[in-house]
């Protein structure tokens, strides 16, 4: 791998370089991942607070003091300038979007921003639409505004997004955690489980079930089950995206799986039921069967009940 030189350290360059990155959706992530997803050399701490935030909010006297309480040498702000700079090289300003000017078409997206490569190394795919996440109704609006429909185009506008732009809430939050390649934080907003590459149809399912409301939820339970019409039309797209998952999930069952066994990977038992419920027009499901209503002695003496 090429490695870029440390750059002179001296104020005026530490000081162009941390306020570019101050606004920066990376702030917080790790200098190590960082450096890893560029052509520098590898940042020397390795720890989760050891961020650009750590350094990038101090003036450079107290920045090489920072390094020095760390263990680092002064020329370490060089490496650290040039990590911010090579990281802000991917961050190109939206065109004038939110100025009112016309942005770059949704799908040009570069390849090598550090967010894509993330998106790559966890196999998350960029066709994933966002109506499938968990996201805020208020977010997915904002991202359907701006033609910003699939994980792939979501990922391609934050890594052009300009540095004056302040992202918060769920945006940042899943930002930061495809940043951080953060597979916990992922799994909240995205059908993920967590230690297995890709995205999967009974977590889709299950982040569904997490974003209804409590009586919709609660119609679920009911006998027969109360399920809307449109919660049905999203878990039936569900199975067609997941097609794979969902043929897989429909041969084990076949071959005499148990259906709790099947769920038991969403470690959810409040959960494990309701997906069933909802999955069981798409797959060879048992059909619950009502339990007999307990009569008593007296009701069947005299005839009642």
């Amino acid at each position: 791998m090429a490695t870029i030189p440390p750059l002179p350290a001296n104020a005026a360059a530490w000081d162009q370089a941390r306020n570019a990155f101050m606004k920066s959706i990376l702030v917080d992530t790790p200098l190590a991942t960082l450096a890893q997803d560029l052509d520098v050399p590898p940042w020397p701490v390795n720890a989760p607070d050891e961020t650009p935030a750590a350094y990038v909010y101090l003036p450079y006297g107290q920045a090489v003091a920072a390094l020095a309480a760390r263990g680092l040498p002064p020329a370490q702000l060089g490496a650290l300038i040039a990590i911010l700079n090579e990281t802000n090289a991917f961050d190109q300003p939206f065109g004038d979007m939110m100025a009112g000017g016309e942005p770059a078409p949704a799908g040009v997206v570069d390849e090598g921003s550090p967010l894509i490569k993330n998106l790559h190394k966890l196999a998350l795919p960029a066709d994933f639409p966002l109506e499938f996440s968990a996201l805020s109704a208020g977010t997915l609006e904002l991202c359907r505004n701006e033609g910003v429909t699939t994980l792939g185009d979501f990922v391609g506008f934050a890594s052009r997004l300009s540095q004056t732009v302040i992202v918060g809430g769920d945006f940042r939050a899943l930002l930061n955690a495809l940043a951080q390649k953060d597979e916990a934080a992922l799994a909240r907003t995205l059908p993920l489980r967590v230690g297995q590459p890709g995205l999967h149809l009974l977590e889709a399912v299950a982040l569904t079930l997490r974003t209804l409301p409590p009586a919709t939820s609660e119609g679920l339970r009911a006998t027969p089950p109360v399920i809307p019409s449109g919660l049905a039309a999203r878990v039936t797209r569900l199975t067609v995206y997941f097609k794979t998952d969902t043929d897989a999930a429909r041969a084990a069952l076949n071959a005499g799986t148990p259906p709790a066994r099947l769920v038991a990977v969403l470690g959810a038992p409040e959960l494990e039921d309701l997906a069933l419920i909802l999955l069981r027009p798409h797959l060879p499901l048992p059909v619950a069967t009502p339990e007999p209503k307990k009569v008593s002695f007296w009701a069947r003496l005299f005839g009642r009940g």
